[in-house]
């Protein structure tokens, strides 16, 4: 999100207003009293900005897991020592798939344009027998016959050892379902092999992507983005009371109805000292609109407030069909105080 404060128009004001009332006090006589109680008026935006749906954090980072049963390798029909087991492999046939989704289990996105996704994957050898190298980890979207990557093992691991990769793909297209094949499973055997104590492989995984240029939602889905910036309304120690109301001015050039609230943090960007709304500010697609909020009490909150962090709510609900957004598609905001401030005497 790219935000602007526009706090000296504020400070200039105030600086007038004060001034202005030094040189009066300076030009009364020793007898006369004194009584300030100049009210000037301001009108300026203090925040505005934009934001997109490709901000949401759900869809920056990945991590999931996938587990390899014995049965899996046919390593479930011993148990016990096992004199000899012998070599065994090549085996394709362990597919795994996964659906990328929020934290609350739901569906994200149907699929999102990637600049790059940097792929790691990390497993220990939980089989009493070593894996042999040459093992493939094929990674593809759900359906597709082209590889997204395709890791080959370059040394055998033994059992109980590690191993990991990193793998960085430029350019390409991410489905939310996900499909992770083990391929060319091969192993040396061994002797006198202890089964007493087998357990699955567990693969771990973590998906980093960067620059999402486009997400494409399927009907009937929610989610929501959101920013937190810096905020200081710079009034200082002169100010006793702020009277008017805040007004936000909002345009939503996405295809999608949003819900919007406005947060205003304390120091520690955690403690809510008050919201712009009672309940969501609600905006149609493609629609403008200014929302004029009255509070005194919300007025005098901004004095404390350091943070000010935009939540933006979105859903599919009633679409026929599945929406493309790309990062040209923006919700843009203006933030504009319209109030009296009561300086004190």
């Amino acid at each position: 999100m790219h935000t602007k404060h526009a706090l000296l128009s504020i400070r200039l004001w105030l600086f007038v207003g004060i001034l202005g009332s030094l040189i009066t006090a300076c030009n009364l006589n020793n007898n006369q009293d004194i009584t300030l109680d100049w009210q000037p008026d301001i009108l300026a935006p203090i925040v505005k900005g934009t934001m997109g749906v490709l901000q949401q954090p759900d869809i920056q980072n990945v991590d999931f897991s996938i587990a390899i049963p014995a049965s899996s390798l046919g390593l479930d029909g011993y148990s016990g020592t096992v004199p000899v087991v012998p070599a065994f492999g090549p085996i394709d046939s362990v597919k795994r798939t996964y659906t990328i989704t929020d934290a609350n289990n739901a569906l994200i996105f149907e699929s999102v344009e990637i600049d790059s996704i940097q792929i790691s994957t990390s497993f220990s050898n939980p089989f009493p027998v070593a894996l042999s190298a040459g093992m493939r980890i094929v990674f593809r979207n759900q359906g597709e016959t082209n590889a997204l990557i395709t890791h080959t093992t370059t040394q055998e691991v033994a059992p109980n050892a590690s191993y990991s990769f990193s793998q960085l793909v430029l350019s390409t297209t991410l489905n939310s379902n996900l499909e992770i094949g083990i391929e060319n499973i091969q192993s040396p055997g061994g002797s006198n092999v202890d089964f007493s104590n087998i357990s699955d492989l567990t693969m771990n995984i973590q998906l980093q992507i960067s620059g999402i240029t486009a997400i494409t939602l399927a009907p009937n889905v929610s989610a929501s983005f959101e920013t937190t910036d810096n905020f200081d309304l710079g009034l200082g120690s002169e100010v006793e009371n702020l009277e008017g109301s805040l007004i936000l001015k909002h345009d939503n050039q996405t295809p999608l109805n949003l819900a919007v609230q406005a947060y205003f943090l304390a120091d520690d960007q955690t403690t809510v000292i008050d919201s712009l709304f009672e309940v969501p500010s609600l905006i149609s697609a493609g629609d403008t609109l200014s929302v004029r909020v009255s509070s005194t009490s919300l007025l005098n909150n901004l004095r404390n407030t350091k943070y000010i962090k935009f939540t933006t709510g979105f859903d599919t609900n009633g679409l026929s069909s599945s929406v493309r957004i790309d990062g040209a598609t923006m919700y843009k905001f203006q933030l504009i105080a319209d109030v009296k401030v009561k300086l004190k005497n």
